[in-house]
Order: structure tokens, then sequence, then C-alpha cells
């Protein structure tokens, strides 16, 4: 009977948003579900009944008429956009920001999941909370990482790594060029002329110390003490001879300073104050009693005052290094100023280990710049073991200088690659998945790559209890790998959430509880239709 296909019709529509109200449902129930992925419903129209139309010929627009027959659920389909992250402080805790799924094994099977609420157990197995082992590639005492073949994740927390012996302290920073001084003698008063400071171009008969002319013959000698504490072998001594214009302060310093060339002494006049430095940096014996003058010609010359002790100036750089069985041991670099651009060094341990080679030697600079880059200590611990340690003054590849500046001394010891034996203490999840151990020597290193998965059609997957996927063979080719070879990033800390969005749930529950109740409509308007039918009969 005709009404039959309207009740049947209602039925398939009661049927389809039953269906849809279990998705439904389904969603809101695990909208708190780590990492789970919402469900959608489509419909697909049932066959439809083809009717003949009357006096339809061959220049009709259509040559039947159809009438369907109801609906059916077409597909249900899996959601699989990102969830929101959400903060729980725990480093096992793992999101996965990106494509990719995490992979886990149960009894041997691999399984696929957006969940990471990860833990390690009593074994040092990483687990799922179910228990599944989580998947990765293990890396060797070495920390090299084996790619080959997916294994369950497995700490050692009762493991140490060995020792490393110090190779490389790379050095640092600034030294002051004028560290080190040098002795400086200065007149304690200026020579004047006419009650003026006296310029290098004034003649000696103006100057107002000048008591009786000279005259040709005289001569005036500089009694000096040398800096290395001798006297000259020939006596600095000016002749005063005749001139046109008469002899000058600056004829008489040249020839001063003529004759002290190679005897690590300069003289200078600057407005009428005589200096004598030495030219040795660093605590010298430099001396001047005045001049000694010889002849008709005299002078009340200003007696000489130290302005400058001249010192030698050093700097002392310390770290802490290891030898092959990984015992400390305090090295001390002390970086001694010799002359402008030259240092010395000499090295030593607070322990008191043997230096074998290396323990004094030169620093040299060019315009500001270390000319040597590195120098190497060679020591003998008092285990017997024999190690070398190469110095490098800076390291331009990572950006650190070393350099002789003006301004304040910055130079420190910035890094050395060494350790003694180290316990595990802590691990921690980088972005790219990789697991490292950090241990009590301050030393990390590399324990683990978590995999993750990339799965060529995600809606090949087939969910199964507990919130895993597994392959079917609609999904196509399965690649693992590290999670920035797929653009992905792990988020230790964090766990992604349900993308289940309630109020759109919602409002596909209001539209599916009127669609229900119409199809029901449907059903009851056809069984009123036939019971006037039945009642066609009385």
């Amino acid at each position: 009977m005709a009404l039959l296909k309207s009740m049947n019709s209602g039925v398939s529509g009661l049927n389809a948003f039953q269906k849809k109200m279990d998705v439904i449902g389904n969603n809101i129930a695990n909208v708190e579900t780590i990492g789970f992925k919402s469900s959608r419903v489509t419909f697909s129209q049932l066959m439809s009944k083809n009717e003949a139309r009357s006096g339809a010929g061959s220049n009709a627009p259509q040559l039947t008429d159809q009438i369907g027959l109801g609906v059916r659920v077409g597909s249900v389909d899996r959601d699989f956009s990102q969830g929101a992250l959400q903060s729980t402080g725990m480093n096992t805790d793992l999101a996965i920001e990106g494509d990719g799924f995490f992979v886990v094994n149960n009894n041997g099977q691999n399984y696929y999941s957006r969940a990471g609420n990860f833990s390690f157990n009593k074994d040092g197995f990483l687990v799922s909370g179910d228990g599944n082992m989580i998947q990765g590639f293990m890396a060797d005492a070495n920390g090299n990482v084996n790619t080959g073949t997916l294994e369950n994740l497995q700490v050692d927390f009762e493991g140490t790594v060995p020792p490393k012996r110090t190779e490389t302290v790379t050095v640092g920073g600034n030294l002051n060029s004028s560290t080190s001084t040098y002795r400086t003698l200065r007149t304690q008063s200026s020579l004047k002329v006419s009650g003026t400071s006296a310029q290098s171009s004034a003649l000696l008969n103006d100057l107002d110390q000048t008591s009786t002319q000279f005259v040709d013959g005289d001569t005036i000698t500089l009694d000096i003490v040398l800096p290395d504490g001798t006297n000259p072998v020939t006596p600095i001594t000016f002749n005063f001879g005749p001139t046109a214009d008469g002899v000058t302060l600056e004829e008489m310093v040249n020839s001063f300073n003529s004759q002290l060339n190679g005897l690590d002494v300069n003289v200078s006049i600057v407005d009428g104050i005589i200096n004598v430095k030495s030219t040795v940096m660093g605590e010298t014996e430099l001396e001047v009693s005045g001049l000694n003058i010889a002849g008709s010609g005299s002078m009340n010359f200003p007696v000489f005052n130290t302005i400058n002790e001249g010192s030698t100036g050093s700097h002392t750089i310390s770290t802490t290094v290891f030898d092959t069985l990984g015992n400390q041991h305090s090295l001390i670099v002390r970086i001694i100023q010799e002359a402008e651009d030259s240092w010395s060094y000499e090295a030593s341990f607070l322990d008191g280990e043997t230096i074998t080679s290396g323990k004094t030697g030169n620093i040299n600079f060019l315009d500001g710049d270390v000319i040597e880059s590195n120098f190497e200590i060679s020591y003998e611990s008092s285990n017997g073991t024999e190690n070398t340690i190469t110095i490098g003054l800076g390291d331009p590849q990572e950006g650190i200088s070393f350099n002789q500046y003006g301004g304040s001394t910055t130079l420190k010891a910035l890094s050395q690659d060494g350790y003694g034996q180290g316990k595990l203490m802590d691990v921690g999840i980088s972005g790219d998945g990789k697991i490292e151990g950090v241990y009590d020597n301050g030393n990390t290193v590399s324990l683990a790559y978590l995999a993750l998965a990339d799965i060529q059609n995600v809606n090949g997957l087939e969910q199964v209890t507990g919130g895993l996927f597994k392959a079917s063979s609609a999904a196509g080719e399965i690649i693992t790998g590290f999670a920035n070879e797929m653009g992905s990033s792990v988020a230790a800390g964090f766990l992604e959430t349900s993308n289940v969005d309630l109020a759109r749930e919602f409002t596909e529950m209001i539209t599916s509880q009127r669609a229900y109740q119409s199809n029901a409509r449907v059903i009851t308007t056809s069984d009123e239709m036939l019971v006037e039918a039945v009642n066609l009969k009385r």
C-alpha cells in the first residue's frame, strides 16, 4: 500500500537521526577526553521508486516521476583538527602541535594516538595510562640515535655517564691595555719665560730660571739612573754651541733623546714641564737627580718628582678542569702585561698538579686583536695520567672575542668541555621529541627520540578502545620519524584537549530532536490515513 512507503521513510528518518544522536552523545561524553577527536554524521538518500508518467512522450522533460524511499547514514566522519593545549606542569605529559600521532605498542601491535598522558613505570619504560609502550628510537652511550626500527622507550634512572677529561678551555673578554704602567718623572714646576710657561721653542738663555747666560762650550748633563738601575756608560750631556738664534729647549731635549736611544728612556717637554719616562712597562729603577751644569752659565732648575711609580699589572683566570679519571683540578692562569701589545702567562694548579709543558708563554696582540688563537698546557695528575688542555683565546665561530683594548678587564674562562662521572637527576623532552637526561655533573645526554607517525589518510584509521587508532587498508602509507621532520613539534608539560565544540553539538542536538519528532509525525499521520482507509468499509 502506498501509505506504507511514507511510514518506511519515517522509520528510516527515525533510525538515521537516532544514530546521529548516538554520535552527538558520544562527542559530548568525551568533551574532557584527552586527545579525543569528534565525529559528525552525514546522511544519504535511499533509492527512489520510478513512477510512470501518463502520456509522457519522447518530447517530455522527464519520462518518470521519482519518489524517495527515505534516508540512511551515509558516513560518520572524524574531525582530526588540532585541539587546544592545556598546561599540566608534568614533563612527561606531551602534546603534538601539528600533524602526526604518537606510536604505542600493545602486545606487539602498534597503535596510534593523540593522547600524550604518559609516565615512566617501575622499569623505566615510558608508557600510556593503560600501560601501552610508547615507541621511539633509542640512543647509544654516545648519544647517537638508531633510526632503524622502533623500540620501547626506556630510561635507566640508575645509570651514570662516564667522565670526560677536559680538552679545551675557552677564554674570552677584554684585557685592559693599560693594566701595566710606566714609571714617569716630572719637574716639580714649569720652566717659564717672562712668567709664562715656556714652549719647546723657547731659548735656554730666555728662561726665567736662567740666572747666568750660557755660552759656547758650556755643558748640561742629565743626572739619571736608567730603568735597569745602572748609570749610562757615557754621560747624557748636551753641549751648548753657537747658533744664529740661540739654543732652544727642544734642541736640548732632542739631544738627550738621541743619547738615550736604546736605553729605555724618553724625555719630553710640554708647557715648560719636562717629563722623563721609562719605555719599559712595570716597576723600574728610573731616577733623575737633575741637571749638572759645567761652564759659565747657571740655571735654577726645578727638581724631579715621581708622578707614576710604574707597576706590572696582571689578571688571573681560574676554572675547574677534569682529568682522564674525572678528578677535578683548579687551573689558574695568570696573565701579565709586559708591553703595550705583549703579555706573558704563567699556569699553575691550586692542588699542586705538575705542569710538564706550556707552564709559561707569551700572548701578543695586533691592533687590539690576539695574534695566536690558543696555547697548550700539559700536566700530570696525581693518579699518574697525562693530560693536555688547549686554552682557546676566543672563538670567532661562537662569537667569543679575546681582545686588548682600553677600558675595564672582562677576561674570564667561559667554558670547558670536561666533566666527572654523572648520575641521572632528571629527564626532559624537547620540541623535536628528543628525550634528554640531565646529570648531576651538569652534563646533558641524548637518551632517545620520541617517534611520531605521519599517516597518509587519517580518515582510514579505525578507532579502538582507549582513544587508540589502528591502521586499516584505507590509511595508506605510514611514515615514522621525528617531529621536526613532519613540521610538527612536541610540547612537554601540555596535553591536547578534546576538539569537541559544545555549542555546535547542542545546536546539532536541537535540530536532530526536531527532525526526529517530524519523522515520528510522518508515521503517526500515515497511521491516521490508514485508519481512514480502513473505515471506508463501514
